[in-house]
């Protein structure tokens, strides 16, 4: 019977149409995007991940979070903490957790928020020059400078992975980033690139053992400045997971969360500093020495407001 019914359907022209692929979406070039940030498996991880910088100061927002959890979950997360490599446990505090970028065919800025400081990142390709501000959680204290990527490029970007370091191997491996669709590449360390464990870094290299990068034509590759680790990709990143360990237990993940393609305008893209704006080719050392001192210390309070508010 079922036979007969598909003949009579097929001599009818009356067949269901087949399912047809979703269009790739268009191309990014103007609009906001939301990311995350994240150390899967950290003891901390899951009080970290959910801060958010609209609720206030963040560090207050963990001793509400921790003070909400019962003494078992306490002792739980301290004794996880303290078999985790203190490396992993500085990382989960150290970390920006939930970003924003704005972009404007070939200008970006990014906000976003650490335990301790809040930053903002502003880069025009065209130019290959930028404004980054970097201000203190907890007291009115903050760095501002201008600088050259090609001077600069991997200042904010804690990892870097080249070439001569690391195995690239693109695969077929496709997944759906925030609507956009996303190839895999893995980045093997190679075997003579390897660092020895460093016992500080509780028995990890100093190097990532591998990663996994998903990339996708439609992204623009300038946007990658605006992740933790510099990767060397033709196309703009949207997901990454790095590995610190031969086990991968111990892994980074960033990702976007959300694409918004609408208007940006000039005050979405600008920063606004307070006092004096160095410039990163001549005045490193005083840079680094205020950077230090903001992401160390900390407070209950901040006395600013960033761009965003």
């Amino acid at each position: 019977m079922l036979f007969l019914l598909t003949v009579s359907l097929t001599a009818a022209n009356y067949l269901p149409a087949k399912p047809t692929k979703a269009p790739a979406p268009a191309a990014f070039t103007e609009g906001i995007i939301t990311t995350r940030v994240s150390l899967p498996g950290n003891p901390f991880d899951k009080v970290l991940s959910q801060l958010d910088p609209a609720k206030g100061n963040p560090q207050e927002q963990m001793q509400r979070i921790i003070g909400a959890m019962s003494p078992a979950e306490q002792q739980q997360m301290q004794a996880s903490a303290q078999k985790s490599p203190p490396a992993m446990t500085m990382g989960a505090m150290m970390l920006p957790r939930k970003g924003t970028i704005y972009c404007r065919n070939q200008e970006a800025r990014v906000s976003t928020d650490a335990l301790t400081y809040h930053l903002e990142n502003y880069f025009n390709s065209t130019k290959n020059t930028g404004l980054l501000l970097m201000a203190a959680q907890g007291r009115p204290d903050q760095v501002a400078y201008t600088y050259d990527a090609g001077s600069v490029k991997n200042v904010w970007q804690s990892i870097s992975v080249t070439d001569a370091d690391y195995t690239m191997k693109t695969t077929a491996e496709t997944a759906l980033v925030a609507g956009y669709p996303s190839t895999k590449t893995t980045y093997t360390l190679k075997p003579n690139a390897a660092a020895p464990a460093d016992p500080a870094l509780g028995g990890m290299s100093e190097k990532p053992v591998a990663l996994d990068v998903w990339t996708s034509p439609q992204i623009p590759q300038m946007l990658n400045f605006a992740h933790p680790v510099y990767v060397k990709e033709k196309q703009g990143i949207t997901k990454l997971v790095v590995y610190f360990d031969k086990e991968r237990k111990h892994k980074l993940l960033y990702e976007f969360e959300s694409v918004q393609l609408k208007p940006v305008t000039a005050q979405n893209l600008q920063i606004k500093t307070t006092g004096q704006v160095l410039d990163y080719a001549k005045d490193i050392t005083q840079i680094g020495a205020k950077t230090l001192a903001i992401m160390f210390a900390g407070g209950p309070q901040r006395s600013g407001k960033s761009t965003d508010e």
